[in-house]
C-alpha cells in the first residue's frame, strides 16, 4: 500500500544526488566512475546520468587499485579507457549540476574524490556537496523511518548511477510519493 504523500516544502528542491565510485578505499585512492541523479520535483520523474572517468596517468602510477574492491562494483581497468577525461567529466556534472548542492552519503572520501577530479580536470566545481543523512533528517519522522527501512532492504549496487538513483529513490519513498520511472538526463 502506498504512503500518502508527505508535505515536500521541507525539501530543498530540485533535488540532486551524486556517487562516486573509486579505485580502493586505501591510501592513493581515486575516481573511476561518477553518477547523479536529479528530481526536478515530486510530480516529476527522477533523471540520471553517469559516466567512467579516464584516470590521468599520475593517478594510475602514485594510486592504488584494489581488486577486491573491483569485485565490489565490476569495473575493470581495461574499461576506464572508454571513460570520460576529467576535464569533461567536470564540465559536465556542473552543466548537469549547475549551482546546487549534490547529496552524497560517503562523507569526506566523496569530497576527496571531487577534489582529485577538480585538480586533474583544472576547473572547480560549480556545486557545492552535502550530506545525505542531514538531508533525509528534513523529512517528519515517519516519513525519516520510511527511507531507513527502504534504504536498509535495497542493497547498494556500487555503481555511480544506480546508488545515485538509489538515494534519491529513497526519499521519493520517504516523502510518499511515487517518481515514475527514471529516466537519462537529456
Amino acid at each position: 500500500m502506498e504512503a500518502e504523500p508527505e508535505d515536500t516544502r521541507p525539501l530543498p528542491w530540485p533535488l540532486h544526488t551524486i556517487d562516486f565510485e573509486a579505485s580502493s578505499l586505501d591510501d592513493g585512492t581515486y575516481p573511476i566512475e561518477v553518477g547523479v541523479a536529479r528530481w526536478v520535483s515530486p510530480d516529476r520523474a527522477i533523471e540520471s546520468w553517469s559516466s567512467l572517468i579516464s584516470p590521468p596517468s599520475a593517478w594510475t602510477r602514485h594510486g592504488s587499485w584494489s581488486t577486491r574492491s573491483a569485485g565490489i562494483h565490476g569495473i575493470s581497468r581495461e574499461e576506464l579507457a572508454q571513460g570520460l577525461s576529467p576535464q569533461e567529466a567536470m564540465r559536465q556534472l556542473n552543466e548537469i549540476l549547475g549551482t546546487s548542492v549534490a547529496y552524497c552519503d560517503g562523507g569526506g572520501l566523496d569530497r576527496h574524490w571531487l577534489a582529485m577530479l577538480q585538480h586533474a580536470a583544472g576547473r572547480n566545481a560549480t556545486f557545492d556537496l552535502g550530506d545525505f543523512a542531514m538531508l533525509a533528517f528534513r523529512l517528519p519522522h515517519a516519513g525519516h523511518q520510511r527511507l531507513s527501512s527502504w534504504l536498509q532492504a535495497s542493497p547498494a549496487p556500487h555503481r555511480g548511477r544506480q546508488d545515485a538513483e538509489r538515494l534519491m529513490k529513497a526519499l521519493a519513498r520517504g516523502l510518499g510519493v511515487t517518481y515514475g520511472q527514471v529516466i537519462d538526463l537529456a
